[in-house]
């Protein structure tokens, strides 16, 4: 035999019986920690049912910024909303004086539109001016039901259909959406006039509050709700006038929507129809289909009843614990009814009170919990991973959840809107959209769950 085949031999006797002669240190970490029968396996679970319905809200608050609705839709699948507009004027000049010689030719308040509404665009709306009776705060938070803070008495009642046009001093050419509601020539003579009233903000502000602006449709068809940009430096009450230094002129002076003490909300009311209303007293109706519109009109109850004793008798690590929701296509209507870009899921409380879920409390988890509508898939998912394994672990109960049409947003804050069980800080006035999601009769699209977990057994 080679004497190289013979040291190989040598060596791997003596290597095999040095292994054997060695015992486990106990005392480096990791060993024996874990026993050798445990095991790690990767499991899915989908499918799993989901019951919900459409439930309605009381009131909820209108932020004061310059994006507002304005006017009045019937909606064939929801029935009809009246959205209303406070705002307050403003002057940034002081010792405003128009003159004795100044003549009112005219008064208008324009508002500036964004390229975003419901309904049927080209409809013709009367839009109705009040008086605003009661001074508005910019420090308050305002609900869509104060409809109590103005004047019966009109100002104003004129109908017409949105127009377009450049906007006087804008470097751009382009025709910019607006709406013009003519107020009555002999209100705005008496500003113009008002001298001592003019001095100030604060002391026009304190003659002249504010303004509610309402509309009902001038002929039969959905009407429109419109997007208003109130921060737009042409929105406002223009008075046009002419004085003796410029005859053949017309001086165009707008009090405009926007300064430091500007006020600006919503109100909001909603005639919902028969399918709906009958939802909401009976839940079992939203087998059928879920209604999910913003504004405050409605929000989901949702159930997950296998959240809540999966895990009773092991213990789990979930990877993802997807929500999905899928539109039912077969709600159409004949004006545009465009989906909200975002939902957001909550949990309920012990007092059945909309909470966090734990994966709004991160960055990290909000990247992955989304709930953006999926254009491609027609539908929106949300990832509650987190939440779901506190209630896995037992550290939460299922006690549901709610699902309403605001943006999502990372917070830890939990203050609550007065007397109510919906948090603050989810704002949900913002969007008008509204959506119709496939109930759990639909075989198809109905709501589901899908679980990828990792399970620690010991057999």
């Amino acid at each position: 035999m080679p004497v190289k085949s013979v040291v190989k031999i040598f060596l791997g006797l003596t290597l095999f019986l040095f292994f054997l002669s060695c015992k486990k240190d106990k005392k480096v970490l990791g060993v024996e920690v874990q026993p050798g029968e445990d095991g790690l396996n990767a499991s899915y679970i989908g499918d799993l049912a989901v019951s919900a319905h459409s439930i309605p809200y009381d009131s909820i608050p209108s932020f004061n910024d310059g994006l507002k609705y304005i006017g009045n839709n019937i909606d064939p699948h929801f029935g009809r909303t009246d959205i209303g507009l406070y705002v307050n004027t403003n002057i940034t000049t002081t010792d405003l004086n128009f003159g004795n010689d100044a003549r009112i030719i005219d008064a208008e308040i324009i508002l500036v539109l964004e390229n975003d509404w419901v309904g049927d665009k080209t409809a013709s709306m009367t839009y109705s001016v009040f008086p605003v009776d009661s001074n508005l705060k910019s420090s308050r938070v305002y609900y869509t039901s104060n409809t109590y803070l103005h004047n019966k008495t009109k100002i104003s009642a004129h109908t017409c259909t949105f127009t377009t046009m450049k906007i006087p001093g804008s470097s751009s050419s382009a025709l910019v959406p607006v709406l013009r509601i003519k107020i009555d020539t002999a209100y705005a003579a008496s500003i113009l006039r008002d001298t001592p009233n003019l001095a100030n903000n604060v002391v026009y502000q304190a003659k002249y509050k504010g303004y509610y602006v309402s509309s009902s449709i001038a002929s039969a068809s959905e009407g429109v709700i419109f997007k208003a940009n109130l921060d737009n430096d042409y929105s406002g009450l223009h008075l046009f006038y002419k004085n003796d230094a410029l005859p053949n002129d017309t001086v165009d002076f707008n009090f405009k929507f926007k300064g430091s003490g500007s006020v600006r909300f919503n109100t909001a009311k909603f005639d919902n129809n028969s399918i709906l209303k009958n939802q909401f007293s009976d839940t079992t109706l939203g087998s059928n289909a879920l209604y999910l519109k913003g504004m405050g009109n409605t929000k989901l109850k949702i159930q997950i009843p296998f959240l809540k004793d999966y895990s009773d008798t092991f213990e789990i690590a979930v990877n993802r614990a997807e929500l999905i929701l899928n539109v039912d296509p077969s709600f159409v209507g004949s004006g545009n009814y465009t989906k909200p870009p975002l939902l957001t899921l909550l949990s309920v409380d012990s007092l059945g009170r909309e909470s966090f879920l734990e994966d709004l409390l991160s960055v990290t988890d909000y990247v992955r919990y989304d709930g953006s509508y999926d254009k491609d898939n027609n539908r929106y998912v949300f990832n509650l991973a987190r939440e779901a394994q506190l209630i896995f672990n037992g550290q939460k109960k299922n006690r549901g959840f709610y699902l309403v049409v605001a943006n999502t947003e990372i917070s830890l804050n939990t203050l609550y809107l007065k007397d109510s069980k919906e948090l603050l800080t989810i704002r949900r006035d913002n969007y008008i959209e509204r959506v119709i999601l496939a109930g759990s009769a639909n075989t198809a699209l109905k709501p589901k769950f899908n679980l990828s977990y990792v399970k620690f057994k010991n057999e």
